[in-house]
C-alpha cells in the first residue's frame, strides 16, 4: 500500500482492520511456562484477508497482532508477529482471490505455525517449539471455523451495502 496513492478511506479500513484484530488478539489465554499465549486475532485476520485482499490482511494481520502483543505484556512477540501476521495475512489474501478458499487458509496457517515456532525455539530453546506448535495448530483452526462462519455472512451483508 502506497501511502502517497492511498485514499482515506483505504486508510481509515486498514486502520479499522488493524484495530479489529489487536481487539480479538486481547481476547487470549495465557499458555503457562513459556510466556505464550492463545487468541482470537487468527479469525479476524483471515476473514478480512478473505474478504478484502492481500493488502488489508498484510496490514491489518501486522499491525494489530503487533500491537496485541505489546498491549498485552509480550513485547518480545512484536517484531516476530509484525513479519509473521503480516505475511500470513497477505498470503491468505493473495491466495483466496486465486485458489480454493480452504487452499488460502491452509497455507495461512502453515505461514503462522512455522514463523511462531521458529519464533518460540529462538526465544525460549527448542523445548518451547512443540507446545507453540501445538497451540498455533489449535488457533488456527479456530480461526479458520470463525472466518469460514463470519465471510459468507459478511459477503452477503457487504453486497447488499454497495
Amino acid at each position: 500500500m502506497n501511502p502517497l496513492k492511498t485514499s482515506p478511506r483505504a486508510l481509515a479500513l486498514g486502520a479499522l482492520f488493524a484495530a479489529l484484530v489487536t481487539g480479538a488478539t486481547m481476547l487470549s489465554i495465557p499458555v503457562p511456562g513459556f510466556r505464550l499465549y492463545f487468541n482470537l486475532g487468527e479469525g479476524i485476520l483471515y476473514t478480512v484477508a478473505l474478504l478484502f485482499g492481500p493488502r488489508y490482511g498484510a496490514v491489518a494481520g501486522s499491525l494489530g497482532a503487533a500491537l496485541g502483543d505489546i498491549l498485552l505484556g509480550y513485547p518480545q512477540w512484536a517484531p516476530f508477529s509484525l513479519v509473521i501476521k503480516g505475511l500470513e495475512g497477505f498470503v491468505v489474501g493473495f491466495l483466496a482471490r486465486r485458489a480454493p478458499r480452504w487452499i488460502a487458509l491452509a497455507a495461512g496457517a502453515l505461514v503462522m505455525m512455522g514463523g511462531y515456532t521458529s519464533a518460540a525455539a529462538t526465544l525460549y530453546g527448542p523445548a518451547a517449539a512443540p507446545l507453540e506448535a501445538l497451540t498455533d495448530l489449535i488457533q488456527t483452526g479456530i480461526g479458520a471455523a470463525l472466518a469460514w462462519i463470519l465471510v459468507p455472512f459478511l459477503e452477503k451483508h457487504l453486497r447488499k451495502s454497495r
